[in-house]
């Protein structure tokens, strides 16, 4: 025999209901599971902390501090009077006046030996030049001194015969004068230029 629909309908609604409290019970139990395990874990956690923190614990001894050094008294300073200030008083340059260069005349040459012409003889004509045909001019540059007698005699240019040279150069040494070389009216030494010439037809 059929049941009527309303005694179906209320069966299912029962059966939806009791599947809804038996998913709600095995939902709780899950929970309080779940639930003891965190707190059981959280508690071992806690527990192996403080057993941790207990056995790394170790007391400090207590050290004695050193006693600061005793302070001294700092004596103050005598007192220094500043130094007195320097006054300066600054003076104009004075103008630099060129002063006009003078420029001192260089010095007068001295006047030349004057010959004094009654000394100049012709010297003798050696023998042995005159046998030989020697003959020539010989150039000399003497040094007159301030007595006006030559003090040295060299040959510049020789006749071609140094018997006629040296001859000519002793000859004037010995007998030629002149009037000396002066400067500001003072004989001084002086140089003069001559010449000797040798000619066989003045030959005596």
């Amino acid at each position: 025999m059929e049941r009527p629909l309303h005694e179906l309908a209320a069966l299912a609604a029962h059966g939806k209901k009791n599947k809804t409290m038996s998913l709600g019970l095995v939902a709780g139990i899950h929970v309080v599971i779940i639930t003891g395990l965190v707190i059981g874990l959280s508690n071992t956690q806690i527990i192996k902390t403080v057993v941790d923190l207990t056995t790394t614990v170790i007391p400090k001894k207590a050290t004695v501090q050193d006693l600061p050094p005793p302070v001294q008294a700092i004596k103050p300073l005598p007192a220094v009077a500043p130094p007195m200030p320097i006054f300066e008083i600054a003076v104009a340059p004075q103008p630099v006046i060129a002063q006009p260069k003078v420029e001192t005349p260089p010095p007068m040459p001295p006047t030349p030996p004057r010959e004094i012409a009654r000394t100049h003889t012709q010297p003798l004509y050696p023998a042995l030049s005159q046998r030989m045909g020697e003959q020539g001019t010989t150039a000399l540059t003497c040094e007159i001194g301030p007595d006006g007698k030559p003090i040295d005699c060299s040959v510049t240019r020789s006749s071609g015969s140094q018997r006629l040279d040296e001859a000519a150069s002793s000859h004037v040494k010995e007998h030629w004068t002149w009037t000396p070389a002066t400067r500001d009216g003072k004989p001084v030494t002086g140089k003069t230029q001559l010449e000797v010439i040798w000619d066989l037809k003045n030959a005596s």
